[in-house]
């Protein structure tokens, strides 16, 4: 299986001693929930931003299921998908 973003893929994997670390002194036996907790809910939070709350084309860019991705923001205690409209990360200004 080929890497679609081997920078992506190499930070990730030195942060990972870490996060483990830390997880296993606050949620020993939830270290694999946790991590994907920390990594889902920016995740999800990042692309509602991008969509606008726009829930389908969320779930599209994310490869999920709208229903999924509806359930996912309220197990996650993410504000409603709704409530991200206008929520864009600002792009840097063109020189």
């Amino acid at each position: 299986m080929q890497e679609a973003a081997p920078g992506a893929s190499r930070l990730i994997a030195e942060a990972i001693p870490r996060l483990v670390d830390e997880l296993t002194s606050v949620q020993p036996g939830r270290v694999h929930r946790g991590a994907l907790e920390l990594v889902e809910r920016p995740l999800l939070a990042y692309v509602l931003g991008l969509t606008r709350g726009n829930q389908l084309r969320a779930a599209r860019l994310l490869g999920l299921n709208r229903n999924t991705l509806r359930k996912r923001c309220r197990e996650l205690g993410l504000a409603s998908p709704r409530a991200a409209r206008g929520c864009v990360t600002p792009r840097p200004a063109s020189p």
